[in-house]
C-alpha cells in the first residue's frame, strides 16, 4: 500500500504529465485537490526532528524516546539515518505553562482576598 506521500506526489506527478499533454484544466483539477489533501493533513505530513519533537512537547528526552518503538510500528515515527523524527500529529503539544502559571498566581490572590 502507498504511503499518502507517495500518493499525492503520484498525483502531482499525473498532473504534470496532464499539462504538458494539453490537458491544463484537468490538471488544475488534480493539483488542486493535491494542495487541498496537503493542507488538510499538514500536521500528519509534518516530520519533526527529536529536537523539536522535545520542544513542542515539552517531554523530557527518554519520554519522548520511550514512545518512538510504538509510533513507529503505527507509521508516526522513524529513522532518517542516525536521526530519530516523529509525526508532528502524533507529538503532543506543550501546555502554555506561562499562562497556567498565571491564572494559578490569580486563582492564589482571588482565594487569598475571599480570606481576608
Amino acid at each position: 500500500m502507498r504511503t499518502l506521500e507517495e500518493a499525492l506526489a503520484d498525483w502531482q506527478e499525473e498532473a504534470a504529465v496532464l499539462r504538458r499533454r494539453g490537458h491544463a484544466h484537468d490538471a488544475e483539477l488534480i493539483a488542486g485537490v493535491v494542495t487541498d489533501v496537503r493542507r488538510s493533513a499538514e500536521d500528519y505530513l509534518t516530520w519533526l526532528s527529536e529536537a523539536e519533537a522535545l520542544i513542542r512537547s515539552g517531554w523530557p528526552l527518554r519520554r519522548l524516546r520511550a514512545r518512538f518503538p510504538e509510533w513507529e510500528s503505527q507509521g508516526h515515527a522513524r529513522r532518517a539515518g542516525k536521526e530519530r523524527q516523529y509525526r508532528q500529529l502524533a507529538v503532543p503539544t506543550r501546555a502554555h505553562t506561562t499562562a497556567a502559571y498565571e491564572a494559578g498566581r490569580e486563582a492564589g490572590r482571588e482565594a487569598g482576598r475571599k480570606s481576608a
